[in-house]
């Protein structure tokens, strides 16, 4: 564990001395780099401009933040946090039912702007 917390920082670093310059100066990639300096803009441009793959991507991460909930809650010392959350869900099962119709509408627009830009 001690290598990889030397190691990362010394390739981040390699990379925003060395690399970066470097591949900024290549004629192919100048014109993503002049429209990808903030990280925003750089997440924009590496999911091709696209509102469904942006989703997507959110989407997963929620996805992977609910899974991850369990094993942390246990590790901080509440072993059944995901039966009070279906607990809480199963009390009111209105909540999931809007969620998941706000994720719907969602992705639908997403698509079809997607769609209308091809």
């Amino acid at each position: 564990m001690l290598w990889f917390l030397l190691i990362v920082p010394g390739l981040l670093c390699a990379y925003l001395v060395f690399l970066r310059p470097i591949l900024h100066a290549i004629p192919a990639l100048k014109s993503f780099y002049g429209e990808a300096d903030t990280f925003w803009g750089k997440v924009w441009a590496l999911t091709g401009r696209s509102a469904t793959v942006v989703w997507g991507l959110f989407l997963t991460g929620i996805g992977t933040v609910f899974q991850w909930l369990d094993p942390v809650a246990s590790a901080l010392g509440d072993p059944d946090f995901k039966t009070q959350v279906m607990e809480a869900l199963r009390s009111n099962p209105q909540y999931l039912a809007y969620t998941m119709m706000g994720i719907s509408a969602i992705t639908i627009v997403a698509r079809l702007r997607s769609i209308g830009k091809s």
